[in-house]
């Protein structure tokens, strides 16, 4: 059976009505507006109809097992209101804005995902020969539809993703490391990456909402090898993705867990916030993409690839550790818990001019994550 997993809100559980309508009060207790945010309600309705806005605009939704969930704006210090029909249709049809999929044999068990801000990729066990991590790989974006699926036919068909086509590209180096937002384990003051994953499975697919899960069999760790799951939720409009990792196994304690930030080859511009880690560096970190250029007749020395930026969130941070080039915003830890942390990359092409704009952004999400908004049904 397919779960579902949310955040930003949780929704009040209603008692069963198939004929009732319901008012939904969607309110926001900080001093900034909140554009676009996903949030879930809970219903337990035999039926739902046409959602609206409270100037009467129809607002697309995905059905979940358990609701619905849709995108709210809602200004600082403020409640909006919204109104869902169980008997008039809705007319609305909510845009993909959230993919994820297996890529086999195309590419030797890549897992690929993405929102309408930027696409991600971790490594399957194909790839084993070539020492990959369990990090993460960040694709720019030009565009807020799914286009992943695409780029991968194009590199088929002899247009490599290192090379911009008009989607976007690849430029991010990963390596044995943790790339954009990998988890990462500190033990005897060092830390430990684990390799691929083992097996995958997708939970909930939807235009709005996908989530997945990763199992990984040999993460070692000292002497001891652990197990580690991973439940990822990627929501449309979010600039970062959810991650919920439990790690099994015996032999270690004393642990510190945390997600983390490849710096590559020097800190290009690393900040370090309440609750959150963020960077910013040349959309070049993959210094590899020359060649791949190159070889197409293109002198990427005359192209400006732009900024890309990373962010990795950790509610209640206990500290912020550089390990060789990996930063780490890390939380103290044991075995069998579920650690929960937030991860997401953006460009300088896309929404956010500068550094500081990334920055400023990561901080308000992570004061976003920490007050979510609250959903009340009525």
């Amino acid at each position: 059976m397919k779960k579902s997993i949310f955040y930003i809100a949780a929704g009040l559980m209603l008692a069963a009505c198939s004929h009732k309508d319901y008012v939904i009060e969607v309110s926001n207790n900080l001093d900034f507006d909140r554009n676009q945010e996903l949030i879930s309600v809970d219903l337990k309705a035999s039926q739902i109809g046409r959602l609206t806005d409270s100037e009467g605009n129809d607002v697309a939704y995905q059905a979940t097992e358990n609701g619905i969930v849709f995108q709210a704006s809602v200004a600082a210090n403020s409640t909006a209101t919204y109104s869902l029909s169980v008997t008039e249709p809705s007319t609305a049809q909510a845009p993909v804005k959230t993919s994820a999929f297996f890529l086999g044999n195309r590419r030797k068990d890549d897992f690929a995902f993405e929102n309408d801000k930027a696409g991600y990729r971790m490594y399957g066990p194909a790839l084993l020969n070539e020492n990959p991590s369990n990090g993460v790989d960040l694709w720019l974006k030009h565009v807020e539809n799914p286009i992943m699926d695409e780029m991968y036919k194009q590199e088929e068909g002899g247009k490599p993703y290192h090379i911009d086509w008009g989607y976007g590209l690849d430029s991010y180096k990963v390596g044995h490391a943790v790339g954009c937002g990998g988890v990462a384990i500190v033990y005897n003051d060092k830390a430990w990456v684990g390799g691929p994953y083992s097996r995958w499975e997708i939970l909930q697919e939807g235009p709005l909402q996908t989530i997945f899960r990763l199992d990984y069999d040999s993460i070692l760790v000292g002497e001891s090898i652990l197990h580690e799951s991973i439940v990822i939720t990627v929501n449309a409009g979010a600039q970062v993705n959810k991650a919920e990792v439990t790690f099994y196994g015996e032999g270690v304690d004393y642990l510190k867990v945390g997600g983390g930030i490849f710096l590559h080859d020097e800190i290009a511009n690393l900040k370090v916030g309440k609750d959150y880690i963020a960077y910013a560096e040349s959309a070049t970190s993959d210094k590899g993409i020359y060649g791949v250029h190159a070889s197409a007749g293109i002198d990427a020395t005359t192209l400006d690839f732009g900024r890309n930026y990373v962010a990795v969130i950790v509610p209640e941070m206990e500290n912020a550790q550089q390990f060789d080039i990996t930063e780490l915003a890390l939380r103290s830890y044991k075995l069998g818990e579920t650690f929960t942390y937030y991860f997401g990359g953006g460009w300088s092409k896309r929404d956010f001019r500068t550094d500081e704009e990334w920055f400023e952004a990561t901080s308000k999400t992570a004061q976003a994550i920490a007050s979510p908004l609250s959903v009340v049904v009525k």
